[in-house]
């Protein structure tokens, strides 16, 4: 038996007696909604208005965070996530994509929701499209732990600040120019060295437009838009572009 599976085999033990759990794509679900309708409503709430590109980044930011919390989970169980890849390539050799569905509809207890060694479970199954993600040596491996230690506070606070102006839009608008052009550059350098090292070969066109090119493409359009919106905050000196 491979490590994968003995640690499945705890983990769905665990579960069992933990009490109340959900589906993991549930749990991803409803965060990602709840954590994108807060700042929302009191952005309604303050101002009167919901605003697209407010929801926009409030959405994206908080995404964000989710992800930026999955890498600090790759950087403290890493040694975990190359056990588990190297126990699930053999058993999911030509099934990657039953493996990403298992793990989303495989329930997580709401006692254990913020589980770092669950979430590090992620990275291994990713790792069947892309192995650099079980390699500490890899680039992959090395801009996500920094993006999660790099953005995690500033994909909490942004959308907030924007409500709430603690700080002058200007001041806001450089740092959130800084961080999205962070996001953008490392998306970019990350599919440019997917492509070149040719980790497309043997998955489906679907499976890599779902799994790749999904992911890379909201990290890509998100990115830009919120540029945008900060050069507007930086050049106008104003945050009225979100309150109109």
């Amino acid at each position: 038996m491979s490590h994968a599976d003995v640690h499945m085999d705890k983990l769905e033990a665990s579960e069992a007696s933990s009490g109340l759990a959900v589906p993991v794509w549930v749990a991803v679900g409803t965060a990602t909604v709840a954590g994108t309708a807060l700042p929302v409503v009191l952005h309604l709430r303050e101002h009167g208005v919901v605003n697209v590109h407010h929801v926009a980044l409030s959405f994206f930011f908080w995404l964000n965070a989710i992800i930026a919390y999955w890498e600090l989970c790759l950087f403290f169980h890493r040694d975990l996530v190359r056990a588990q890849y190297e126990g699930f390539r053999e058993q999911f050799n030509g099934r990657e994509l039953d493996r990403v569905i298992a793990f989303f509809g495989s329930p997580i207890p709401l006692s254990g929701i913020l589980s770092m060694r669950r979430w590090a479970e992620v990275w291994s199954s990713y790792s069947l499209f892309d192995d650099g993600y079980s390699d500490k040596k890899s680039y992959g491996f090395t801009i996500d732990i920094g993006n999660g230690f790099s953005t995690l506070l500033p994909s909490l606070a942004i959308p907030y600040l924007i409500t709430f102006p603690l700080i002058p839009s200007r001041a806001l608008g450089i740092v959130a120019l800084i961080f999205s052009y962070q996001m953008l550059y490392g998306t970019i350098l990350y599919f440019t060295s997917f492509i070149i090292n040719r980790r497309y070969e043997g998955h489906t066109f679907g499976s890599l437009a779902v799994f790749v090119g999904l992911s890379n493409g909201i990290w890509t359009v998100f990115p830009l838009w919120a540029i945008a919106l900060s050069l507007w905050m930086i050049y106008q000196d104003s945050f009225a572009i979100f309150v109109g």
